[in-house]
């Protein structure tokens, strides 16, 4: 296992400080927009200025473009410009396969982390909203009635909406698993494309409303789907090796 956690130990270094820069870019433009919505809009009451001030602060293209900039970013050191990972490869005694996978596994994480930030940021802004709004516009259910009548925000924050949520998982080992997978085709000659595409999808689908069962499914489907696929293409033999 050591020469996998050696041959992992440059993508992580090059990886985890950019994510950060990408969450904390994504927190810190969500919290402009946030507060500098908020005076025209705080005299909405039941939670609807919490909303609108989600809305008003486009936070889910904010949220996707981080989204998109970090499976760019995770793709990155399994090319030559990157970490030097065809050196790396004929230097240690590891199997291919077994290290991109390893790879996904990571990127997988960094993208849990990505998604669990984004929670944070949402929290800590609207507990300031609960706390700065005018007492008579807010209520103890806000914070619930934003999460769900806002299709951004309950994807989001699923709650006890178990299939958005195993969806999101799903999909960050998706989009991981892409990003480790592109630059293994990448070496041996082989066109693949595919991380950011699935990077733009995913953030232009993420938004599901409440009591959405059917397309929630559908989409698990396609994500579970795609996933297999990608480890397939991962771990597929190919008349270009040895």
């Amino acid at each position: 296992m050591k020469p996998y956690l050696t041959a992992l130990t440059p993508a992580a270094r090059l990886t985890v400080w950019k994510a950060l820069a990408i969450a904390l870019a994504v927190a810190g433009l969500s919290a402009w927009r946030f507060t500098a919505a908020f005076p025209q809009l705080i005299e909405a009451g039941d939670g609807s200025g919490l909303r609108e001030l989600v809305q008003t602060a486009g936070f889910h293209q904010i949220f996707g473009a981080g989204l998109v900039a970090l499976c760019g970013v995770l793709a990155l050191p399994g090319t030559e410009r990157g970490a030097k990972t065809g050196y790396t490869l004929r230097r240690l005694p590891v199997e291919e396969r077994v290290l991109t996978t390893l790879w996904g596994v990571q990127n997988t994480l960094v993208l849990l982390f990505y998604w669990a930030s984004q929670i944070a940021v949402f929290l800590a802004l609207a507990g300031w909203y609960l706390q700065s709004a005018p007492a008579d516009t807010v209520t103890r259910q806000t914070l619930v009635l934003a999460c769900y009548q806002t299709e951004f925000l309950h994807s989001l924050l699923p709650m006890a909406d178990w299939p958005v949520l195993v969806r999101n998982v799903l999909g960050c080992a998706m989009l991981g698993m892409s990003a480790a997978a592109v630059p293994l085709h990448w070496r041996h000659g082989r066109k693949a494309f595919s991380a950011l595409p699935l990077a733009l999808a995913s953030a232009l689908a993420f938004p599901v409303p409440l009591d959405s069962l059917i397309p929630t499914l559908l989409q698990l489907a396609i994500v579970l789907a795609a996933l297999l696929l990608i480890l397939y293409g991962i771990w597929r033999w190919h008349v270009d090796e040895t």
